[in-house]
C-alpha cells in the first residue's frame, strides 16, 4: 500500500502533462474552430486518466515490468491504448461504427502517433543514458587517481 501511495504524485504529474499536451494538440488540430466543446475536454481527460493508469501498469517499477523487456511493454501498452481509444471512439460516437474507412484512418493515425511518441522517448532515453554513462566514466577515472 505504501509503494502505491508513493506513486500518486508521479501519476498526477504524468496526468497533468498528458492532458495539457493532448488539449494543445487537439486545439492545433481543430485550429479552425474558436473553442473546444466542454464534452471534448471531458473525453480527453478520461482518455488521459486511462492512459496514465496504463502507464503505471506497464512502466512503473513492479514485479511484472522487471521481467518483461521494454519493447514488449511498449507493444502491450500500445495494444491496450488502441483498445481504450477504440472503445472511447465507440462510446463517445466520434464517427459511425460501421464506417470501415474512418476506422482505418483512425487506427493509422493512432499507430503513427504512437510510433512517433515512442521514437521521441527512445531518443530522449538514449541521450540521457549517454550523459549518465559519461558522468559514470568520469567518476571512475577520478576514483582511479
Amino acid at each position: 500500500m505504501k509503494k502505491w501511495m508513493q506513486q500518486i504524485p508521479r501519476f498526477l504529474e504524468n496526468l497533468c502533462v498528458s492532458f495539457t499536451l493532448a488539449v494543445l494538440l487537439y486545439s492545433l488540430w481543430g485550429a479552425q474552430k474558436e473553442t473546444i466543446r466542454r464534452g471534448w475536454l471531458y473525453e480527453i481527460f478520461f482518455i488521459c486518466v486511462l492512459a496514465t493508469l496504463l502507464q503505471g501498469v506497464f512502466f512503473y517499477e513492479n514485479r511484472w515490468t522487471k521481467r518483461v523487456s521494454y519493447l514488449w511493454r511498449m507493444v502491450f501498452y500500445g495494444v491496450a491504448m488502441l483498445v481504450v481509444v477504440s472503445l472511447c471512439a465507440i462510446g463517445f460516437q466520434w464517427f459511425p461504427r460501421t464506417d470501415l474507412q474512418n476506422w482505418l484512418v483512425f487506427w493509422g493515425v493512432f499507430l503513427a502517433g504512437f510510433v512517433l511518441i515512442a521514437l521521441v522517448f527512445e531518443i530522449s532515453f538514449r541521450f540521457r543514458r549517454k550523459v549518465y554513462q559519461e558522468a559514470l566514466d568520469r567518476y571512475k577515472m577520478e576514483q582511479k587517481k
